[in-house]
């Protein structure tokens, strides 16, 4: 369930299964302050080490909705990749898990612009965006923290081959 990864991690945890949940060091910026927050690293994920006999048990936690499935089959990450972002993440420095890549339609997520889409531009310095938008039927740039932009994701494009 959305915002529920804290939640859900500290229930297994509490039931003794092994978990992990990746957290980013980010900084947010309201009106009136700055805060260090920890967020997901991949939003409404939750990595669980379980058999396939437990992890019907965990359905039954309160914020869990659903296991990650390819064809019937439970999804499964590699214990070298999982060591490989607990590695990454012991710096104290914020990951961006988007290519923000010139040209991409994106929609901002706070501050004054929240809700506007518009066009990524160029990137400036490792922490800030520029970002074209349509506004009163004219082209205008606004400079945002990448911490508050999303690409926005275009339905993918399907093709039957015969």
């Amino acid at each position: 369930m959305p915002k529920a990864e804290k939640k859900v991690h500290q229930q297994l945890k509490e039931l003794g299964v092994i978990s992990f949940l990746p957290l980013q060091k980010v900084v947010r910026c309201w009106s009136d302050r700055k805060k260090k927050l920890e967020i997901p690293l991949f939003p409404n994920y939750l990595f669980v080490y379980a058999s396939n006999r437990e992890r019907f048990d965990f359905l039954k936690l309160q914020g869990l909705a659903r296991y990650v499935s390819f064809g019937g089959s439970p999804a499964t990450v590699s214990n070298q990749l999982i060591d490989s972002l607990k590695r990454m993440l012991t710096g104290d420095f914020e990951v961006s898990n988007i290519g923000f890549v010139e040209g991409v339609p994106v929609r901002i997520m706070d501050g004054p612009f929240i809700g506007v889409e518009g066009i990524l531009l160029q990137r400036r310095g490792a922490n800030r965006l520029i970002i074209q938008i349509t506004a009163l039927h004219r082209e205008v740039s606004v400079d945002v923290s990448t911490s508050s932009v999303m690409p926005i994701k275009k339905p993918a494009i399907t093709a039957k081959v015969s």
